[in-house]
């Protein structure tokens, strides 16, 4: 999941930067600050995530492909050989949870250092500065640093001992510009945008946005200062002598002298008139970013495989032979029921509340710690002796003495009805397991050629024979476990058999350790050609 929801906040992050482009262009065109364009594009890049996770009613899902475990292979004949297909692990992104999630947090806590040990240099180098006054200002004059803007309690503009023997005009400049970032709070906005990389640092799309943020505040820097004084040849010159001279601070402050590809556009912006059709361009910029805020929040969420949608209100419950009639508000959910068996059912088996049939009926079990550690999807039966029997019917690993709580939830669309059993005590190494309740199914890894019987060869008989058994913790079939439940020919049955009896499995494994499971295992027949 970890995976699936970078990648959604990196599509998301994606299509604010189309709203940042667009808003930039329409602010621009329409005479206002193009910061607000970037702020809001960080914004968004945050909020339309957070709110699909906190609030995912109100988001579509997209369901992640889940990984197909490892399961039993097929024991194939033709000519009389085995066919011994090696174990292949499907690959899911949820694979990659466990090592993103530190991946995360290294990088989170890295750059969260980095920012530290900037501050801290910022202040040690900030000790060798003189204080001055420059034209009425009060300044921090350095060897070489500057002119840009220092700290953030109080923000003081800091300027090179070079700047000091400019000219009287080039210095006003120069002092106008870092006082528009003082006064346009933007030493605090940078901050606040370096701030939320904190938390999602392996986004390259936020950083692009930080990065954007950064022209468009020099840019509003440079119309505030040219609004002011309206020199833009002289303002521009400055500009290239400052970046043939600046040094940066640790912080990347707001200054004077940019990225020479910042210079570039700030430059042009300043030379360049609006267009006469201005107000129909910046109308089709603002539409545009209108769209790709709509698709941001329409995009679907990730989910998990088999992702529910919300589960209708439950009507009514049933325990033992007693009915009792539920409140219609959806939050209605007796204490005594297992945690999320509502929305678990609809989790695991969505296709049966999408298409409910008369005597549908889902079974659960749950351990003592309240975890699925089996469960079913099937039809009530005339035979079936209340909830337990049902559960025993369709979960048929566990045994009802160990029950110490049972009952049954009736779906809205009384169409649908599920049953759980809770047991007092974890299970022990001497229960069987479906393969459904395993984190790791058993595995064929080698077998004896399988002996096909000569007279359905010399007939051009073929098919596929079912076999069920017990895989104990070793690998090997239980012998009084192997049973066919399905054949195509009783004289294929005891081939079947000894294929399974002489196999060898990879056990299977729940939550680590190694546990008998219960699997239906193909054993195919095919003569040769």
């Amino acid at each position: 999941m970890i995976a699936a929801w970078m990648l959604y906040c990196a599509a998301i992050a994606v299509l604010f930067v189309v709203v940042g482009e667009a808003l930039e262009r329409a602010l621009h065109l329409a005479g206002r600050a193009t910061r607000c364009a970037w702020v809001a594009a960080l914004a968004g890049s945050y909020v339309v995530p957070a709110a699909a996770w906190l609030r995912p009613s109100a988001f579509g899902a997209l369901a992640q492909p889940a990984a197909e475990p490892a399961v039993a292979g097929p024991i194939d004949s033709q000519d009389g050989h085995s066919a011994l297909p090696a174990p292949v692990r499907s690959f899911s992104l949820g694979n990659l949870d466990a090592a993103l999630t530190w991946a995360w947090g290294l990088s989170s806590v890295a750059l969260l250092c980095s920012l530290g040990a900037a501050a801290l240099r910022l202040a040690a180098v900030r000790r060798s500065w003189r204080g001055a006054t420059v034209d009425g200002r009060a300044v921090l004059v350095s060897n070489n640093v500057g002119p840009a803007v220092a700290g953030l309690w109080p923000p003081r503009i800091v300027l090179p001992e070079w700047a000091l023997r400019l000219g009287d005009r080039e210095r006003r400049l120069m002092l106008a510009h870092e006082d528009q970032h003082v006064r346009a709070w933007d030493p605090w906005l940078l901050a606040a945008a370096m701030s939320l990389l904190v938390l999602a640092p392996w986004n390259p799309v936020l950083w692009w946005q930080v990065r954007r943020l950064r022209l468009a505040v020099e840019m509003d820097c440079d119309a505030r200062v040219l609004a002011h004084d309206g020199d833009a040849p002289a303002y521009g010159e400055l500009l290239l002598r400052v970046e043939q001279r600046r040094a940066r601070l640790p912080l990347g402050a707001p200054a004077l002298g940019e990225p020479v590809s910042f210079l570039g556009r700030r430059i042009r912006r300043m030379v360049t008139a609006l267009p006469r059709w201005r107000w129909t361009r910046a109308t089709a910029a603002t539409m545009v970013a209108g769209a790709a805020i709509i698709a941001a929040c329409e995009a679907p969420r990730p989910v998990g495989p088999k992702a529910e949608s919300e589960p209708p209100a439950v009507m009514e419950l049933e325990r033992g032979a007693t009915q009792h009639q539920a409140p219609t508000t959806p939050s209605y959910w007796p204490a005594y029921w297992p945690a999320n068996l509502r929305r678990l059912a609809h989790q695991y088996y969505p296709d049966v509340f999408a298409h409910p049939l008369p005597g549908a009926a889902i079974a659960f079990v749950f351990d003592a710690r309240d975890s699925v550690i089996g469960h079913a999807a099937g039809f009530r039966e005339a035979g079936d002796d209340g909830c337990l029997g049902v559960v025993d019917r369709l979960v048929p690993a566990f045994h009802t003495s160990k029950a110490s709580l049972s009952g049954c939830a009736r779906a809205a669309n009384r169409a649908v009805i599920v049953y759980w059993k809770a047991l007092k005590q974890v299970q022990s190494s001497d229960d069987v397991l479906t393969e459904s309740m395993v984190d790791e199914r058993p595995v064929f890894l080698s077998g004896p050629p399988l002996e096909y019987p000569n007279l359905l060869r010399q007939a051009g008989i073929q098919g596929r024979v079912l076999v069920r058994a017990i895989i104990d913790t070793t690998g090997r079939a239980e012998p009084a476990s192997v049973q066919v439940v399905e054949s195509p020919h009783p004289g294929f049955d005891q081939a079947a058999r000894n294929a399974v009896l002489q196999a060898r499995f990879r056990g299977g494994r729940f939550r680590g350790r190694a546990v008998r499971v219960l699997i239906t295992f193909p054993v195919n027949f095919r003569p040769g050609r």
